[in-house]
């Protein structure tokens, strides 16, 4: 090219997105950046209907002849043919070809000496890097003074454009160049797993950044979103909207518009045509498309042949439900720190197996609830003692449950229940405005705790580690769980597959090890007082009184619990691990004597005493009456659980049971 001459570019390739190529190259021919030396199709058709538009030639074949007098080509083509492409031009003219620059990382870094062998410029076409959204967020991001703790990305067609399609790992390779883009940096262990119809791909950078994308073809719609958790904010991207949204601890929103559709592609070929012009101009290189590429082989979803092995940790109704529904499909191990199975909140709590009274302001938990129900039977009917009458009642003097607003909050979500008063002198008729009469059971969690032994017990597949506490865990290069674990017989290292963390209160101990981000949690210590009462076994509830219960528990012995004089100190740690307690006193005397407005029974109980729990909920939800239980699905094959209400137990681990399955 002489100097002050414009480049002649020829370009190869006229399908759908060759078109949008061809169109920008018209525009900066017009402007005077270019010439377009002609292009070059695959089929006759399309060669006669481009002749018709266009007054440049149209070839049929790529040979020497056509880049004779050629500057610089730009390839938009089928990813199986780049290489080949690039391979034949280099010799002739700079190439600008579309990502990604080959299929194998070998072939990625034999264009890019070819390149530097022959003087060429090989860009590769990485076209977020030039989106004006994609550039804003780099500008912000790069004022916040710490890393992100994850990265969430989607980049999803539908489902009808999945035909003919590479593989999802290399379809949708943008949002490895963006994160390179944003950071960059290249990430130390990348997983890929099969997830149904998407890959789902697990990313540690340096820092640590742990990124988890979801890539593939699904539904009907676009998908183009990134989403950066801070330790103050959330910065969501979405590229379809154009849009840029900061969300912060407190609930504020800040949302940004970009211009659509924003012209990416022609500031990407300027800078295409100004590398032509003096290659020290900084673009996406070959050096760079192979880095992408290398993140992109790394990424293919990689087929278990072998069964896998799983390490549960904690051994409470949930963990212990997780192992006996993964041992289907794996090896499990199952640490427990005690020295016997459900011993922390799975015991002190009030053993109520819920139909959904519980919850008249959250209609989105008694529909858990009822989805769960009919798994968990299944599994622990044994457990259940339906034998006891269960009521629940609204207070005369309640405000935000009235007897109205509860009567149609169980009749709209099909609740059975009978209109009905205990037995006279257990509650006060006076103060209470409605008493139903429902289908509540309890459970027996001994036997629970029984039962769940014999099932782990029995299972080949299945071992059991009490007094076993695991202190620490690494994720390795090839994707695998390093746990350190403290046992009876001193402590040593065991590896995994997948890891779940079904701990409660310890549900950020997996994030401290592993670079996750930790979920903000409250504390409470909560305490329930065991008591005596010359009744029959019944549970008694009453809500909005402050909301109070009286549960049986068998042998004559009850479980009373108060909404506030149960808790007796709640923290939210910034560490998001459980506190240390201390010393601390019981609030017996003011639990009794509360509740006695409503239970005038109490004044006949004896044998009081205490049981401590910590309860763990989430620190800043916005729905104060639901107890949703949480499954987070970290990546890298970890998962982690906080149990709201035990009825789940069976649904939540067949659940994360089915994640692992569809990757095998």
């Amino acid at each position: 090219m002489k100097d002050g001459a414009s480049p002649r570019i020829l370009l190869v390739g006229a399908g759908r997105f060759g078109r949008e190529h061809l169109g920008e190259w018209q525009r900066l021919r017009k402007s005077g950046d270019v010439e377009l030396a002609g292009v070059v199709v695959a089929s006759e058709r399309t060669q006669r209907a481009l002749q018709q538009t266009l007054d440049v030639p149209v070839h049929r074949e790529l040979d020497d002849r056509t880049l004779a007098g050629v500057d610089a080509v730009d390839i938009v083509t089928p990813v199986a043919t780049h290489a080949a492409l690039v391979r034949r031009c280099l010799p002739h003219a700079h190439v600008f070809v579309e990502k990604p620059l080959a299929t194998s990382v070998d072939e990625a870094r034999e264009l890019g000496q070819l390149a530097r062998r022959h003087d060429r410029v090989l860009m590769v076409g990485h076209l977020f890097r030039f989106h004006p959204l994609v550039r804003e967020l780099k500008r912000m991001l790069a004022a916040i003074p710490e890393l992100p703790r994850q990265v969430l990305g989607t980049m999803i067609n539908p489902a009808r454009d999945a035909e003919g399609r590479d593989g999802a790992h290399f379809e949708f390779l943008h949002l490895f160049d963006v994160i390179d883009f944003l950071f960059a940096s290249e990430p130390e262990v990348v997983i890929g797993r099969r997830k149904g119809p998407l890959t789902q791909v697990s990313l540690r950078y340096p820092g640590p950044i742990n990124a988890l994308l979801r890539l593939g073809f699904r539904g009907e719609d676009r998908v183009r979103t990134l989403q950066f958790a801070y330790s103050d904010r959330q910065i969501a991207m979405d590229l379809v909207d154009n849009s840029l949204v900061v969300s912060t601890r407190n609930n504020q929103l800040e949302k940004s518009f970009f211009p659509a559709p924003p012209e990416a592609l022609l500031g990407e070929l300027r800078t295409f045509v100004a590398a032509v012009r003096d290659a020290k101009t900084p673009h996406p290189d070959a050096s760079l498309a192979e880095r992408i590429v290398r993140v992109a082989v790394a990424a293919a979803p990689v087929v278990a042949t072998s069964r896998p092995r799983v390490a549960v940790i904690g051994g409470g109704i949930f963990g212990a439900t997780c192992a006996i529904e993964l041992a289907r499909i794996a090896d499990v191990a199952l640490f427990e720190r005690h020295a016997d199975l459900l011993t922390e909140v799975s015991f002190n709590n009030q053993w109520r197996h819920h139909s959904g009274f519980h919850y008249p302001r959250s209609y989105d938990t008694i529909q858990e609830i009822k989805a769960a129900r009919t798994d968990f039977e299944t599994e622990y009917e044994r457990a259940i003692v339906r034998r006891r009458s269960a009521y629940f009642c609204t207070s005369a003097t309640g405000i935000e449950i009235p007897a109205e607003r509860y009567l149609a909050a169980c009749r709209s979500n099909e609740l059975a229940f009978t209109v009905e008063h205990p037995p006279e002198g257990v509650v006060d008729p006076a103060r209470i405005s409605l008493s139903l009469k429902t289908d509540e059971a309890v459970y027996d969690v001994l036997a629970l705790r029984a039962l769940v032994g014999e099932r782990l017990a029995a299972h080949p597949a299945i071992g059991l580690h009490l007094r076993s506490k695991v202190v620490s865990g690494v994720i390795t290069a090839d994707g695998r769980k390093r746990l350190t674990v403290s046992g009876p017989d001193g402590t040593r290292e065991e590896s995994f597959d997948y890891l779940v963390n079904a701990t409660y209160a310890n549900r950020n101990m997996m994030c401290h090890w592993f670079g996750f981000p930790q979920e903000r949690l409250r504390f409470d210590l909560y305490e329930l007082l065991r008591l005596r009462l010359p009744i029959p076994q019944l549970c008694v509830t009453v809500l909005d009184g402050p909301f109070t219960s009286l549960v049986g528990i068998g042998d004559g012995e009850f479980l009373l619990s108060h909404i506030h004089d149960s808790v007796s100190r709640s923290l939210i740690p910034e560490d998001g691990m459980p506190p240390q307690w201390g010393e601390f006193a019981t609030n017996r005397a003011n639990m009794l004597r509360h509740s006695s407005r409503y239970f005038p029974i109490l004044a006949q109980a004896s044998d009081v005493d205490s049981r401590w729990a910590t309860r763990t909920v989430n620190a800043f939800a916005r729905d104060f009456d639901a107890r949703p239980t949480v499954i987070t699905n970290h990546g890298f094959g970890c998962w982690s659980l906080l149990g709201g209400k035990i009825i789940t137990c069976v649904t939540n681990a067949r659940e994360i049971a089915g994640e692992i399955l569809a990757e095998r």
